[in-house]
């Protein structure tokens, strides 16, 4: 089992990379993936902490003998842009964290002019959002023909079982991740596995 969406002390989350890795360790996943937040937030990830953050995921996979990829996830503003700090980062996962009226538009918009892994969290109730069949279709395209991997959240239980449904007719890659913000959610992707399963058992798994 895998879980790339985990978030540490170098952003918002509550637990540092050594703490995330024995975790890990210990529920036997085979990969994991630090992915802070990004630059656009003032408590994100900036170059001094991004270099800061890589030496500990490398004393952390000599410990516990895990992998460990470094991520960082990018807010989608309302052009489609994200901004990333200057540093050589595994993969990148881009995701809306506003409310946003042009939500489709402006996530095919930062598939076609940035180089993104992931598509984070796709229709999380987080946000305010609305949906258009016609635009989901063109997104689908998207991450289909520049292959981006969608992401199967589990803390956000999304994306909705409909949208997976399409999904499942086209060559679209699928990652998994629990967006884990506290140690105790670390590796808690059970229901994207689900989802997986049942819509895209035949997608290829993300791999950085």
């Amino acid at each position: 089992m895998i879980d790339l969406h985990i978030h540490s002390n170098f952003s918002d989350g509550k637990a540092s990379v050594a703490e995330i890795a024995k975790k890990a360790k210990e529920l036997g996943l085979k990969a994991i993936a630090i992915v802070d937040h990004s630059i656009e937030l003032g408590f994100g990830l900036d170059e001094i902490k991004a270099k800061r953050r890589e030496m500990e995921i490398e004393d952390a996979k000599a410990i516990y003998g895990i992998k460990i990829y470094s991520g960082i996830e990018c807010g989608i503003n309302h052009s489609g842009d994200v901004f990333l700090p200057m540093h050589d980062f595994d993969f990148i996962v881009a995701s809306v964290h506003e409310n946003a009226m042009n939500y489709c538009e402006r996530i095919i918009k930062c598939i076609e002019n940035n180089s993104v892994d992931v598509l984070g969290h796709l229709f999380s109730d987080m946000f305010e959002f609305s949906r258009d069949p016609k635009l989901e279709e063109k997104l689908i395209e998207a991450l289909e023909a520049y292959g981006v991997a969608l992401e199967i959240n589990s803390t956000h239980k999304c994306p909705p079982d409909d949208f997976l449904i399409k999904c499942s007719e086209r060559k679209i890659k699928v990652s998994i991740g629990s967006d884990a913000h506290r140690l105790e959610s670390v590796g808690k992707v059970e229901w994207s596995e689900q989802k997986r399963k049942k819509y895209l058992s035949t997608a290829k798994l993300f791999s950085p």
